[in-house]
């Protein structure tokens, strides 16, 4: 099987639970850091969401809007949009032609929770890819922009930092999409890293007082060596680490005209059959990758998608044992090392059954917080204080996951579902 380079992670959705509806309201930033040089990580982990294609906008019935907007609020410190795509429209549908509404809409959604905005710069125009200027093919939207374009991609880039001054936080591109080099059968690393070279340089120019990072590549493990991957030195009960994707990092960190934090993307299950463990073992893949990254760079490191499967693929979004799930994922990173963890889609998607903030919101009744929000509520301030204050154990003989933080202890079974108790 040839491998031509792994599927985008999307993760969001998951169910209601009335039983806990304490939401801690003191959520803080990050601090900030000193620009272009590597610096310690932070003391913790902040937990944030990535905005996509549906969340909390105009079309939303009120009422759903503002349930939703609570959970944001008391769970979701950070909130990542992308500059085109995902919920904002062609920002540039022609040279020198800016539309920024739909990008503006997003932009003030974030700001209204009191949250911090992080701004992802990608995708590009089509005009940026060969298209015809004042168009927009959306089948088209994972394609790079030409290396002739690769300048006029950074200043749409510095257009927006300087329109949106209270974003501190840019990533680079997403998952390096349209660099992967098919004959090559590889990543072109060598090319993102020129295109980030170009924005990154942009960006300071105009704010220096931004923060930039990259390469937010895809951090893909395998089952079998014969599948299609490259084997790496990391590898576990949940699978191997292809080596390409390190490779990625690594060049990256050579060659990066400077960075302020490391964006990677991953998941538990792998690529050729899934998740191959336990869904709570499988976890340790994203803290030994965490482990991995820390060991080569003293750069904050930001997992700006991170997914946790469930055992149980055909579960349905209201079982409580994916968020438990994703809290242990959450927990693992903290303790390797991890600065923030980036879930993609707060909403809960019908059409899917990975874990997400609150329900539908295409509905009055939609917008209730769903277990995960439930958990991050109890959790969240102090994976963030003081993350080795927060201890999650799976005891597999008996199915029962439990996690215990100075003030609180969580336990899930499929028996009892899961209980929170004030310590």
């Amino acid at each position: 099987m040839r491998y031509v380079g792994p599927r985008p992670l999307n993760q969001g959705l998951s169910f209601w639970m009335a039983s806990v509806c304490l939401l801690l309201t003191a959520i803080g930033g990050w601090p900030a850091g000193v620009l272009s040089s590597p610096r310690p990580p932070v003391p913790g982990l902040t937990v944030g969401v990535t905005h996509t294609q549906y969340s909390v906008d105009s079309s939303t019935p009120a009422r759903a809007a503002g349930r939703a907007l609570d959970v944001l609020r008391d769970v979701a410190p950070v909130q990542n949009q992308h500059l085109m795509g995902w919920g904002a429209l062609n920002p540039e549908p022609s040279p020198g032609h800016y539309d920024f509404a739909s990008l503006d809409r997003r932009m003030e959604l974030i700001t209204r929770t009191g949250a911090e905005p992080v701004l992802t710069l990608c995708c590009a125009p089509d005009w940026m890819k060969g298209g015809p200027a004042g168009s927009t093919d959306w089948s088209r939207i994972e394609e790079a922009p030409r290396p002739e374009h690769f300048d006029d991609f950074a200043r749409l880039a510095q257009v927006a930092a300087q329109r949106y001054p209270h974003v501190h936080r840019f990533v680079v591109w997403n998952e390096l999409k349209g660099f992967y080099d098919r004959a090559a059968n590889d990543w072109d690393v060598a090319a993102y890293t020129d295109l980030y070279n170009r924005v990154y340089t942009a960006v300071k120019e105009v704010r220096p007082d931004a923060l930039v990072g990259g390469p937010y590549v895809i951090v893909d493990s395998w089952a079998s060596e014969w599948a299609g991957g490259h084997r790496s030195a990391l590898e576990g009960p949940w699978g191997t680490v292809d080596q390409r994707s390190l490779d990625v990092i690594q060049y990256w960190l050579r060659h990066a005209a400077g960075a302020d934090f490391v964006a990677l993307d991953g998941g538990t299950h792998t690529h050729d059959q899934g998740l191959i463990t336990d869904d709570f073992l499988a976890t340790g893949k994203l803290s030994i990758v965490t482990e991995w990254v820390r060991a080569r760079t003293d750069l904050p490191i930001w997992w700006v998608e991170l997914g946790a499967e469930c055992s149980d693929g055909s579960a349905p979004a209201a079982d409580p044992r994916r968020a438990a799930v994703m809290v242990h994922a959450l927990v693992a990173v903290a303790h390797a090392g991890g600065s923030a963890a980036i879930l993609w889609r707060p909403r809960e998607d019908p059409d899917r059954t990975t874990v997400a903030l609150f329900s539908d919101t295409s509905s009055p009744d939609g917008g209730s917080p769903l277990p995960l929000s439930s958990l991050l509520a109890v959790v969240g301030e102090q994976l963030r204080r003081d993350p080795q204050q927060v201890v999650a154990t799976w005891h597999s003989s008996s199915s029962l996951w439990t996690l215990v933080t100075p003030g609180w202890s969580i336990t899930w079974s499929a028996d009892t579902g899961l209980r929170i108790l004030e310590a």
